[in-house]
């Protein structure tokens, strides 16, 4: 007899789960013709992002150099910075650093990047950038899926008005109100995500330090002294 396998997690069985908090029925998609299948659609893309953002862990820490786009003709004079660069597509949240080489200790300058009508401008022809990238929920540790699962089961309670069950939960997911949002299995995913960082020397891995950076976009310029190890 075969042993069935579990399913890698999903966004959908990542809803299901905070669904199943609330006791309530499983949805069979996000954004099907349901009150918890809209909610999700609405609201569960823009909590996981929140929740990648809001700390620079470990498991999403990311170097990889600009890609070069060229300046239009009809740009050439209006362009804010001589190069013009394509955003990393898995970028969210925060850039760390803005280098001229992917090991940082062997980095000789750190540069100042904006953005601008979508794309980013730099100084240089060649800039390595340091920064969270989105995560599919399948490569999620444990720890995280447990905050996502309480966080987001907050927002469904306040959602059903089951006002009781939502401060439950978020005092769960981020601890009494004297901690500020910082406590409950916010601080404690921390914790977890701070022993699974490498020595802070280059390695064949990421060692991410505090984050630093802008929470929800990019607040641009460059951060200089972080660590992180492999080459792109």
């Amino acid at each position: 007899m075969s042993v069935p396998t579990a399913q890698p997690l999903s966004d959908l069985s990542m809803c299901n789960q905070a669904i199943g908090l609330i006791s309530g029925d499983p949805i069979d998609a996000i954004g099907e013709e349901s009150p918890l299948g809209l909610f999700c659609a609405e609201n569960y893309p823009q909590k996981r992002r929140f929740l990648l953002s809001k700390y620079r862990w470990t498991f999403c820490n990311e170097v990889a150099l600009l890609a070069r786009l060229e300046i239009p003709a009809a740009m050439a004079e209006r362009a804010p910075m001589g190069f013009r660069f394509a955003r990393p597509s898995d970028m969210t949240g925060a850039a760390h650093d803005w280098r001229d080489h992917p090991d940082p200790t062997r980095k000789t300058r750190g540069y100042y990047v904006m953005e601008s009508g979508g794309d980013l401008w730099g100084e240089a022809d060649r800039i390595f950038v340091e920064y969270t990238a989105q995560r599919v929920e399948a490569v999620w540790p444990a720890w995280f899926v447990e905050l996502m699962r309480y966080a987001f089961a907050a927002d469904l309670a306040g959602h059903a008005q089951m006002r009781s069950l939502q401060r439950d939960y978020e005092m769960k997911a981020w601890g009494s109100p004297g901690e500020g949002g910082e406590g409950g299995l916010y601080a404690q995913a921390r914790n977890e995500d701070a022993r699974m960082a490498p020595p802070r020397q280059l390695v064949a891995g990421i060692d991410p330090g505090p984050l630093v950076g802008v929470r929800g976009g990019l607040g641009l310029g460059h951060w200089p002294g972080f660590r992180l190890g492999s080459e792109v």
